[in-house]
């Protein structure tokens, strides 16, 4: 990630605006920017995975963010809404890095989001686990316990989906 950025950097310093847009936009991009357009293609995710987890804690079941609940009934109901905010968020992502960031063709479309989805489940899991252990063990509201969500999606699925999905 760090030698990502720094050839960054060695790019905005040795191209002018209107090569660095054009790189940008191409799906033959720098490995550099190609890792630009994978993380703007994750906040938007997050974007999505955030609007849908927190309209569902606070319109569909506003009952269990009752602080007055057990820590165990607070952390077991984060899975609910964290897996449904996934599919929304899976979903888009997929979309996103489709047609913006890889190029698809290594596999067929259903293969290909099949193996993009099973690729992002271990990142999901182990962050929902993170996101109950916030809420469980150190009493975080569920809405700042979404933060341990982030980290191990970003750290399992970059490298996965560009070498096990993806042909660039």
């Amino acid at each position: 990630m760090f030698k990502a950025l720094t050839d960054l950097l060695k790019l905005w310093r040795s191209h002018d605006l209107p090569t660095l847009l054009r790189l940008f936009h191409s799906r033959e991009a720098p490995p550099a920017i190609q890792f630009l357009k994978y993380a703007i293609s994750g906040v938007g995710a997050l974007a999505v995975h955030l609007a849908v987890y927190l309209s569902l804690i606070y319109l569909v079941w506003p009952h269990l963010n009752d602080r007055n609940l057990d820590d165990w009934t607070r952390a077991k109901s984060t899975f609910a809404p964290t897996a449904i905010a996934f599919l929304f968020s899976n979903a888009f992502v997929y979309w996103l890095n489709m047609k913006w960031v890889f190029t698809p063709g290594r596999h067929s479309p259903v293969k290909e989001f099949l193996l993009f989805t099973i690729v992002n489940l271990p990142g999901a899991l182990s962050g929902t686990l993170a996101q109950a252990a916030l809420v469980y063990f150190l009493h975080w509201p569920k809405w700042a316990a979404i933060a341990g969500f982030v980290l191990p999606n970003v750290l399992i699925n970059f490298l996965c989906r560009k070498f096990f999905i993806f042909r660039k």
